[in-house]
């Protein structure tokens, strides 16, 4: 549970390097918030696991979590972040997320970003230079996983049918394809188009883990943070949640994301004005996606293009690295509780 990092300390291990070296460098804020075991001291209940964690793992001492919030009538924190969200029920429950779709409402949520580091301090000294904008055509970066085996493809398939046949009624479920067929689409459309430059490092699996990386995960992080500074914009696709850990790493390094919009939820939405520093596309839209980013760069001035940079990496300083994080979150909930 990352709120309680600050005192059972970082519990990460190595295979999951980069996370590890986040939390290793940032933590939450305990100006914020502070732990007691005096309910009577407490203005609500956390859980100290994550509720996948409970599910595998122990029940009952999740059933005890929420009896005893229930006991003590305090709000009881779940932190239900994770790629698959797990239906929580029951009253007073505020439940971190970060993924779900716009069209799907669950009561107290709190949206919050994925875990992403600060990549111009780890690889650029802190430093942003500001690109500036040329005359051509919009050069577009992307690095990711775009590759599934053929049985993970099957599986994909066999997992998705209900959410495809749904589709066919609500248009708002096709949002729910993988992550990975929604970036094989925007890709091979964005290669063919002649309105845009595109320049793409397509993965055959995820390199944010020892796991699943093929190669040097230090190497493979520092080419995906080349092809971002050296683009105009950087594409921005889900994964396997309806978010992705690539925008906020596109935002540390000051760079505009182009956003193929899923019906996600936005973290802080109500506070932060993301046309700001992103170019937002509707996923219904993606056929025309090479389009709108060359109509974008057409009309945008070299003054806010290089503002939009500066926003980017403001707008994660602010509100989505770890250390600011913390402020966010507590700001939301208690909004919530007075609700």
């Amino acid at each position: 549970m990352p709120l309680l990092n600050p005192w059972w300390g970082n519990l990460l291990s190595e295979s999951s390097f980069f996370t590890k070296q986040l939390f290793d460098t940032y933590a939450f804020d305990i100006e914020c918030y502070t732990i007691t075991d005096d309910l009577r001291k407490a203005d609500l209940v956390l859980a100290p696991y994550p509720h996948v964690w409970f599910l595998r793992h122990d029940r009952a001492l999740f059933d005890e979590c929420v009896r005893t919030a229930r006991i003590a009538g305090l709000p009881l924190l779940i932190d239900g972040a994770g790629d698959i969200e797990y239906p929580i029920g029951g009253e007073n429950i505020y439940i971190l997320r970060y993924g779900g779709y716009r069209f799907i409402r669950e009561r107290g949520r709190i949206q919050i970003p994925l875990y992403a580091d600060d990549l111009l301090e780890r690889c650029r000294n802190g430093r942003l230079d500001i690109r500036r904008k040329g005359e051509g055509k919009p050069v577009v970066g992307f690095v990711g996983w775009v590759t599934l085996s053929p049985a993970q493809f099957l599986r994909t398939m066999l997992k998705e049918l209900p959410m495809r046949l749904q589709g066919i009624f609500d248009v708002r479920y096709r949002a729910c394809t993988k992550g990975v067929l929604w970036r094989q689409k925007a890709i091979q459309i964005l290669r063919r188009s002649p309105f845009v430059a595109f320049h793409s490092r397509s993965r055959d699996s995820f390199s944010g883990s020892s796991k699943t990386a093929v190669g040097d995960m230090r190497e493979l992080r520092e080419q995906m943070v080349d092809t971002i500074l050296e683009s105009d914009y950087a594409l921005d696709v889900r994964g396997d949640a309806n978010n992705s850990a690539r925008l906020f790493e596109i935002l540390s390094l000051g760079r505009i994301p182009v956003i193929v919009d899923t019906e996600r939820n936005f973290p802080f939405s109500d506070v932060i004005d993301y046309s700001s520093f992103a170019l937002i596309v509707d996923f219904r839209d993606i056929q025309k996606l090479p389009e709108r980013i060359a109509e974008f760069h057409k009309t945008i001035s070299s003054e806010r293009f290089e503002q939009m940079q500066r926003n980017a990496r403001d707008a994660y300083l602010q509100y989505f690295r770890i250390d600011a994080l913390t402020r966010q979150i507590v700001a939301e909930l208690r909004a919530k509780m007075l609700h």
